[in-house]
C-alpha cells in the first residue's frame, strides 16, 4: 500500500477491496491516477485548430482520406496507424456466434445494457459527466443515443472492421473522453489528489467489465440462454470494443469472464459510494427512457419508467437502488417471471418461425429507432458545459 498512489475520496473502499482481493484492488487504484498519454497527447495537438478543422482531421481519419490526414498533427496520425491493424489476438470471423446471441436476445441485452451503464453511474465516472451536463439535462436523450448506437454497431457483422461505424464510433469516444478529461482539467474544478484522474483508465477498464461480464450476467438474469462458447465470444468482440476506447489491456484479462467479473466487484467496492452526482444522472437516465423509445402517451412513459425503475432494481439489489434513490418497489419473483416469459416466447418461436422472424425484426427496428442519431459526427465539445458547447 506505501507503494500505491491512493486518491483521498477511493481510501476506505480500497481497505475493504484489499482484504477480499489486494492484488486487484492494488492495481486498481494505480489506473486511478493514470490518464490516457496516446489521446491526451493528440487533443492537446488538436487544441490550436477551430473545432470545424478537428471535425475534418478526424474525419479525414476515420475515411483513410491521406491528403487531408496530411495537414493534421503527426500525434493523430500515428494514433490512427497504431488502430489500423488489429491485434493479433482478435478474430472478427470467430466471433460470430457471440453477435448471434446479441441478435438472439436482443430484447434482454438492451436493459443489461441500460442497467450496466446506470452501474457505470454509481462510480466517480459520474462525477466527470455530471461536470458536463451531458446526462442530467436534456441532452440525456442523446447521451444514451449515442451510447446505444455504438453497442449495436459493435455488435453487427464487419463493423468492427477498419471501415465500420463499430471502429470509427469506439475510437471517437476515446478521442472523446481525452477532449472531456482536457476540458475538466482547465475548469480547475477537479482535485486529482482527492478523485484520481478524470475518466481515468481505471473507469474505461471499469466501464469495459461492466458492459461485457457484468452485461452478461444481467442478460442471462432476464432470461437469455448462452453456451461458454457464445459467452467467450460476446466477450472477445468487447475486449477490442475496449482496447479501441484506450482501456487498459492488462485490465481486460484476454477476455477471461470471470477475472472480468472479479474487476468489477473489487472495483465497484474500491469506488466511493454513490453520491448526489451519481443519483441524479441514474435518474436522469431512466427518466429519459420515454423520450427515447418514442412514448407520446403520458400513461405509457409512466409505464415505462415504473417497470425500468424495478428491473434496475431486481439487478442491482435493494441496497444500491436505495442509494440512487430508485423508488422503493418489490422485486420479488420478477425476475424468474420475466425468464419464464422469455421461455414462453422462444417456445412460441419455435413452433412458428415466422412469427419468429417478425418479432426479432420488431424488436430490431426498435433499437435502430431508439439510437438513431441524424448527425452524429466527429465533432468535440469545445466547451465544459453542453448547453454553451458547440453541438456534438
Amino acid at each position: 500500500m506505501q507503494d500505491i498512489k491512493i486518491p483521498t475520496a477511493y481510501k476506505a473502499g480500497y481497505e475493504k477491496a484489499a482484504a477480499l482481493n489486494p492484488d486487484l484492488a492494488a492495481k486498481y487504484m494505480e489506473y486511478t491516477v493514470v490518464d490516457d498519454p496516446v489521446a491526451d497527447a493528440v487533443i492537446e495537438a488538436l487544441a490550436p485548430f477551430q473545432h470545424r478543422e478537428v471535425e475534418r482531421f478526424i474525419n479525414a481519419g476515420m475515411e483513410r482520406d491521406a491528403k487531408t490526414l496530411a495537414e493534421a498533427p503527426r500525434l493523430l496520425r500515428d494514433l490512427f496507424e497504431a488502430l489500423e491493424p488489429p491485434p493479433a489476438w482478435f478474430d472478427r470471423d470467430a466471433v460470430l456466434p457471440g453477435r448471434q446471441a446479441f441478435h438472439d436476445y436482443s430484447d434482454l441485452f438492451i436493459p443489461a445494457f441500460f442497467v450496466a451503464t446506470v452501474q457505470n453511474a454509481t462510480t466517480l465516472i459520474s462525477k466527470a459527466f455530471y461536470a458536463t451536463g451531458r446526462v442530467v439535462s436534456g441532452f440525456a436523450p442523446r447521451r444514451i443515443k449515442q451510447n446505444t448506437r455504438h453497442f449495436i454497431e459493435i455488435m453487427l457483422p464487419g463493423a468492427l472492421q477498419r471501415y465500420g461505424d463499430g471502429w470509427k464510433l469506439s475510437v471517437r469516444i476515446r478521442l472523446v473522453h481525452a477532449q472531456v478529461r482536457r476540458l475538466i482539467r482547465a475548469s480547475g474544478n477537479w482535485d486529482e489528489s482527492v478523485y484520481g484522474v478524470p475518466l481515468s483508465q481505471a473507469h474505461m477498464a471499469l466501464a469495459s467489465a461492466n458492459f461485457s461480464a457484468t452485461m452478461l450476467r444481467h442478460a442471462t438474469s432476464l432470461g437469455a440462454v448462452m453456451n461458454a462458447r457464445v459467452r467467450n465470444d460476446f466477450m472477445q468482440i468487447w475486449r477490442y470494443a475496449s482496447w479501441l476506447i484506450g482501456s487498459p489491456e492488462e485490465l481486460l484479462f484476454e477476455g477471461d469472464e470471470n477475472k472480468t467479473n472479479e474487476l468489477s466487484r473489487i472495483a465497484h467496492i474500491c469506488e466511493p459510494p454513490p453520491g448526489e452526482e451519481s443519483r441524479v444522472i441514474a435518474n436522469a437516465l431512466v427518466q429519459a427512457l420515454p423520450v427515447i423509445a418514442g412514448k407520446q402517451d403520458p400513461e405509457d412513459a409512466r409505464k415505462m419508467v415504473e417497470h425500468s425503475y424495478r428491473v434496475s432494481r431486481a439487478l442491482i439489489g435493494h441496497e444500491l437502488a436505495d442509494q440512487l434513490g430508485f423508488p422503493r418497489q418489490p422485486t420479488r419473483g420478477l425476475l424468474p417471471w420475466m425468464r419464464w416469459q422469455r421461455r414462453a416466447h422462444a417456445f412460441s418461436h419455435r413452433i412458428s418461425p415466422r412469427i419468429a422472424n417478425k418479432w426479432r425484426g420488431e424488436k430490431f427496428v426498435f433499437l435502430l429507432d431508439a439510437s438513431k442519431l441524424d448527425d452524429l459526427s466527429y465533432r468535440f465539445p469545445d466547451r465544459l458545459k453542453a448547453d454553451q458547447s458547440t453541438p456534438w
